[in-house]
């Protein structure tokens, strides 16, 4: 027979234990989403670092940081997903204030994932190779085949999720295209079909939530 108070008791220290756990995560997520954004500020040329940017990178990232802490499988999977979401989220920033990627970037986000895997995870390495090459490859022959529809920067980008993801690089960028075409499609609804089509919408964003929902559903 069960001390009704011993559970009471065990009942209130894993609640007490996960909000602190859940609150921990989600000011590391506040403090690297304000960090994220003034490394964007410092990679757009130099540009002042915004108030309400810093901010609502704070409150998207706080948001985030508890889904994906919850849905990773290992710490290696979590390595991996704060890389790409580290570079996403920076990328995204910098192409809503400049609509460039910095080479930068994207190069260091490839080295690290690339390292990352093969010491960590050399097993999926050639898959990830593979995806990386793949994505790189289709989205290169896109922009040469329509020169200033897509920039060789979200080329690099996408690079860089095929090198973290793999096979799931497919069903996040193309979750972000899907999601990029219900904007343009909600801007023409608005605008109407001449005054949309001056509108450049940054691609970045619109990867970063493809990949993140497919980092959150275990992808």
């Amino acid at each position: 027979m069960t001390d009704p108070l011993r559970e009471v008791g065990d009942l209130v220290c894993f609640s007490v234990f996960t909000s602190s756990s859940i609150a921990a995560i989600v000011l590391l997520g506040v403090l690297v989403g304000a960090a994220l954004e003034r490394l964007s500020a410092r990679l757009s040329s130099g540009l002042p670092s915004a108030g309400r940017r810093t901010v609502a990178a704070a409150v998207v990232s706080g948001a985030l940081a508890p889904f994906l802490a919850l849905s990773v499988r290992s710490g290696t999977q979590a390595a991996l997903a704060a890389v790409l979401l580290s570079v996403l989220f920076t990328a995204a920033l910098t192409d809503l204030q400049t609509r460039r990627i910095p080479n930068c970037l994207t190069a260091t986000g490839l080295a690290l994932i690339f390292a990352m895997t093969a010491l960590l995870e050399p097993g999926f390495a050639a898959e990830r190779l593979l995806f990386a090459f793949l994505v790189f490859t289709f989205f290169l022959t896109a922009a040469l085949l329509r020169p200033g529809g897509l920039g060789l920067g979200d080329v690099k980008l996408v690079a860089v999720i095929g090198a973290a993801l793999g096979a799931s690089s497919v069903a996040a960028i193309g979750l972000a295209l899907v999601i990029g075409a219900l904007a343009s499609a909600a801007i023409v609804i608005a605008r109407g079909w001449a005054q949309a089509r001056a509108v450049t919408l940054p691609l970045a964003p619109f990867l970063a939530a493809g990949s993140a929902i497919i980092l959150l559903l275990g992808g």
